[in-house]
């Protein structure tokens, strides 16, 4: 596994402990300005999963976990992270596939799209 492909499923299961945590500071700063979401919630923006995030309240007991992910890399600039994703908040445990659409920028990489389908 390259150094990148390292380096992305890092970035995405961070990305996955913000989420569970509602920290919107990760979404600040890793997602693109053009960055969209698509799943069963429909399609929003970046604004929109920033106010998400800021107006609602993690569960300290939710883990999110990235299992047999996949990375693709996209030319020097673009790389795509597939995966089967596991949400556990106490008993429930609840599993999607997850991609993760990615750009390499000046500062580093960002998510520009994330989209997720229940399994």
């Amino acid at each position: 596994m390259s150094d990148i492909e390292k380096a992305l499923l890092e970035i995405e299961q961070r990305m996955l402990n913000a989420d569970a945590a509602y920290d919107e500071k990760f979404f600040e700063e890793h997602c693109a300005d053009d960055f969209v979401a698509m799943g069963n919630y429909g399609i929003v923006s970046r604004q929109q999963v920033l106010q998400m995030y800021t107006q609602g309240s993690g569960n300290p007991d939710r883990r999110n976990q990235a299992n047999d992910a996949t990375v693709k890399l996209l030319g020097d600039s673009g790389a795509v992270v597939a995966y089967t994703l596991t949400s556990t908040t106490g008993e429930e445990t609840t599993s999607w596939y997850a991609t993760t659409a990615y750009r390499h920028t000046p500062e580093g990489w960002r998510v520009v799209l994330i989209h997720q389908t229940p399994r």
